[in-house]
């Protein structure tokens, strides 16, 4: 999970600095000369990464990845909108020489991966609060030995640290 997320961050931090828009297919520009969304899409891609990194032993790297896969999906999708609301705008002849590039695609598709790589992981991790190993006895807090007996006083019985055996012998005299 933790690779597929790591991937997936990726590939919205590649996308967020491709083309965004293309313009007869030779002519590209990228998502930093229109607006500073870029650098955040590659801010929440690295701070996913991080976190998920991380916190890779828990569900809650998952939960990390996940929220921020959120964020950039609506952010990419908010951008891929807004640019292809701009081209429609210009008829169907600006449409055919002009339209939304594949960074902004990538960077969409990358965070929609992240979501559901996020979402997978939690739920599907191991619960962290499970011991898996067996419960080990406590130490004793009386050492073995031999003690008066608490049934004979003219008797000592054997504690092995955590209880009474069944050996007695008499007392020095």
């Amino acid at each position: 999970m933790l690779v597929w997320s790591l991937v997936s961050a990726a590939v919205m931090c590649v996308g967020a600095f491709g083309p965004w828009v293309t313009a007869l297919g030779v002519v590209s520009i990228s998502g930093t000369t229109l607006n500073k969304h870029p650098y955040a899409l590659a801010g929440m891609a690295l701070a996913a990464s991080l976190l998920a990194y991380t916190r890779r032993d828990s569900a809650s790297g998952g939960g990390w990845a996940a929220l921020f896969g959120l964020a950039g999906v609506g952010l990419s999708f908010y951008d891929r909108h807004h640019i292809a609301s701009a081209l429609g705008s210009e008829g169907p002849l600006g449409q055919a020489f002009v339209h939304v590039g594949w960074g902004l695609d990538a960077a969409l598709v990358g965070s929609i991966s992240l979501v559901v790589a996020g979402i997978t992981w939690f739920v599907f991790s191991p619960d962290d609060e499970v011991a898996l190993t067996p419960a080990t006895p406590s130490a004793p807090t009386v050492p073995a030995g031999w003690y008066r007996d608490p049934n004979d006083d003219t008797m000592l019985r054997y504690w092995n640290g955590f209880g009474w055996t069944t050996q007695t012998a008499k007392p020095a005299s």
